[in-house]
């Protein structure tokens, strides 16, 4: 995706369909005023008739369904202006999450939602345009790419092993490594030069977290049940049934923040966990259970019966529930990154 070229067509598509008038701001103008901030892809003044230009800072994004407006909603709870979601294309679905988040947006086929002080603007259902659709699809974005990029971010030193070792420890087939570590290191997160280590981590943390809910997580066969008891997952034992626990119980057992409304478990032999624990089929139940990607038995903290934090962050990211997100937000700084103290989100 061009970001320069999607925020021109979005731009001109939302001044065509409402008259709304759009002006880019120079970084220069707004750095001094924006300390802090989380630096957006540009600076944006929504100019409508008989009100005052509002600011806002401007996200470019490809987004292919509502999962990936989590860490965006996040990052834009903490901006002093609005965010704008600037995008390719928003589905009628999207659309309707950023509405009911409060997260504006614009695309290039015209549709939109603004709500500030003095102007609202919500079009939705334009199609997708030709210049909009998908010309491709890197290798690591792929479901065996995210497996792989899910083994190297969540195993030091794999990315230096043999393309077997990685292969068998992502459970992808043999001839898919080369692939994706080509497109990783085409991309800059792969050093080209060897031993192969991971460059900037963070920068592919967050872009398997972004893609997970999208391209791997559908294809992991989850369904819903009803638990036995509210409290049923309290001092469950899981490492005998090759189990672990994701999303909300796995952020309680490793920040001891969150108190669990939903169960996400990720299983080897997810039968032999239903039976064993009676759940039972419900579409609406509070149980989630998803079959493992990654070999459970070999896991180096399979004791601590939670999934890696990583996943742990990805699933919480996904949900948009603000209690998550906050809780995400002190997975990452206790696990993921390295750069920052956990008491900077306290």
């Amino acid at each position: 995706m061009n970001t320069a070229n999607t925020l021109r067509n979005a731009i001109a598509a939302l001044q065509t369909a409402t008259g709304v008038r759009v002006e880019q701001a120079a970084t220069r103008e707004v750095m001094e005023g924006a300390p802090g901030d989380a630096a957006p892809d540009a600076w944006l003044d929504i100019i409508a008739p008989q009100t005052l230009p509002v600011r806002f800072a401007a996200e470019v994004k490809a987004v292919d369904r509502f999962h990936v407006l989590g860490p965006l909603h996040a990052r834009a709870r903490h901006r002093r202006e609005p965010t704008l979601l600037v995008a390719p294309f928003i589905t009628a679905e999207a659309a309707r999450q950023c509405r009911s988040l409060g997260l504006n947006f614009i695309d290039a086929a015209g549709n939109a939602y603004l709500n500030v002080p003095g102007c609202f603007v919500y079009v939705t259902g334009n199609p997708r345009t030709e210049r909009a659709r998908p010309v491709g699809r890197f290798k690591s974005l792929t479901p065996a790419g995210l497996r792989i990029a899910f083994a190297l971010l969540t195993r030091p030193g794999l990315a230096a092993a043999p393309y077997r070792e990685i292969a068998t420890t992502a459970g992808v087939a043999l001839g898919s490594v080369g692939d994706v570590l080509s497109d990783l290191q085409a991309r800059g997160h792969l050093a080209l030069t060897e031993p192969r280590r991971l460059l900037a981590p963070a920068a592919l943390q967050e872009e398997w977290t972004t893609h997970f809910p999208i391209r791997l997580r559908p294809q992991l066969h989850g369904r819903r049940f009803a638990a036995p008891a509210r409290d049923w997952w309290r001092g469950l034992d899981l490492q005998p049934l090759h189990a672990a626990w994701g999303g909300e119980v796995a952020a309680h057992h490793l920040t001891g923040y969150l108190e669990p409304e939903q169960m996400t478990l990720y299983a080897a032999a997810p039968e032999a966990l239903i039976l064993k624990h009676r759940l039972r089929p419900d579409p609406e139940g509070t149980v989630e259970i998803l079959s493992a990607f990654w070999p459970l038995a070999d896991d180096d903290d399979a004791g601590s019966a939670t999934v890696p934090p990583l996943l742990v962050y990805a699933d919480l990211m996904a949900s948009t529930d603000p209690r998550n997100i906050d809780t995400a937000q002190r997975v990452r700084a206790q696990y993921l990154d390295t750069g920052r103290d956990a008491q900077d989100i306290a």
